[in-house]
């Protein structure tokens, strides 16, 4: 034990490079899990602002809770009908709310 015999079963602290073990890819993963271009799922809720000009993706019950105080005026004003919060923005603001069905 004299020469160092005694360490052989522990792993080499700098990685040989003839393994095959291959690092992480974060990016792969992010990609894996991301939702991105993805169509809402039947029943979701799409809601366009006019301010900020993001697309949210939100639950029917999700919904009532952003449009509790709300004004919607489908006949008289086109495009962005509804005057309620936006939930990417936090805003008050002239909305589209498209559901999926």
């Amino acid at each position: 034990m004299a020469n160092g015999a005694g360490f052989d079963r522990l792993r080499p602290r700098v990685p040989d490079s003839t393994s095959s073990v291959r690092p992480s890819d974060p990016e792969g993963r992010r990609a894996l899990y991301s939702v991105v271009g993805q169509t809402p799922s039947l029943g979701a809720v799409t809601i366009d602002c006019s301010s900020c000009q993001r697309t949210s993706v939100v639950t029917p019950r999700r919904l009532i809770s952003l449009a509790a105080p709300s004004l919607h005026l489908p006949l008289i004003k086109r495009g962005h009908s509804s005057w309620m919060r936006c939930p990417a923005c936090g805003h008050r603001t002239w909305v589209r709310i498209r559901l999926r069905a």
